[in-house]
């Protein structure tokens, strides 16, 4: 599924589930175990297809180092990511909701002869993408009733950036040859943005659930701006009162600027893929 298509169904799904719960029958409640539990903590997998680029420009001479990860770098296109995630609503009305997912992926390109934009490489050059988002966020319901709630959440999205870009050989920055011989960028940043997202849930049966997420990231903190935008569609099959099955669609897009001295970092970060897990909730 296309990642404009999952936004579209996401944000459809949020919107159609409480009417059609509000259209049920009286009488016909399935007591859906997912929309009941107080709490809840889910460790997933995710098989996630990548697609990143970076982009180092000077801002003193103009200067730019251009990486496409998975293209000119050879990062790994796909990977499987850990995912963690819950809530915790006290109240029907109040909640509080986290996640958190980590990346790790390096690339090693021996003898190689590349342009990167103003710089070209005869020699070697190592990618190192070590990403970590997590996520906190209030949770207040809008709607619920006996097969659905809807609800909205505004918090905090953190992004915490680790990028290392090596070369050695051969050197050409904007045709001048580096007097060293190596070429290093190192992008290590931690920066707290705002969230604001809509989540829906529908309990088709005692045991399934289906939900639907859209989530919008954007702001501008210290020397870090960032857009980003997050959907996904998901299900779960509880086996008992305290355990059940997760899985879904994630699709998540963002992109971010970073200033630090006299360097302008252009990322844009972006995957799509499934995720598969185990839910533990009271």
């Amino acid at each position: 599924m296309s990642p404009i298509r999952t936004g579209i169904v996401a944000l459809f799904t949020v919107l159609w589930a409480p009417l059609a719960a509000a259209q049920d029958t009286p009488g016909t409640d399935p007591a859906s175990l997912t929309l009941s539990r107080t709490l809840s903590v889910g460790v997933a997998a995710g098989l996630m297809r990548f697609d990143t680029n970076f982009k180092f420009i000077d801002r003193e001479n103009g200067r730019s180092v251009f990486l496409d990860a998975e293209g000119s770098m050879e990062l790994p296109e796909t990977k499987v990511i850990p995912l963690i995630y819950g809530f915790w609503r006290p109240s029907q009305k109040h909640g509080i909701g986290f996640g958190y997912f980590s990346v790790r992926r390096e690339s090693d390109l021996i003898a190689i002869d590349r342009n990167f934009d103003d710089l070209r490489v005869d020699g070697r050059a190592t990618l190192t993408d070590d990403t970590r988002l997590y996520a906190l966020a209030y949770n207040y319901t809008l709607f619920q009733d006996s097969r659905a709630f809807l609800f909205a959440s505004f918090g905090i999205k953190t992004i915490d950036l680790k990028y290392q870009f090596d070369a050695a050989g051969d050197l050409l920055l904007d045709d001048e040859p580096i007097a060293s011989g190596t070429y290093s960028e190192t992008l290590e940043q931690v920066a707290p943005i705002p969230l604001v997202g809509i989540d829906a849930w529908f309990g088709l049966t005692e045991k399934w659930s289906f939900g639907a997420r859209a989530a919008f990231v954007a702001g501008e903190v210290s020397d870090v701006r960032a857009l980003i935008t997050e959907s996904s569609i998901r299900a779960k099959y509880e086996f008992n009162e305290h355990a059940g099955l997760f899985m879904g669609i994630n699709y998540f897009d963002g992109d971010i600027t970073l200033y630090k001295d006299d360097l302008k970092t252009e990322i844009n970060y972006g995957f799509e893929g499934v995720m598969l897990g185990i839910d533990i909730g009271f």
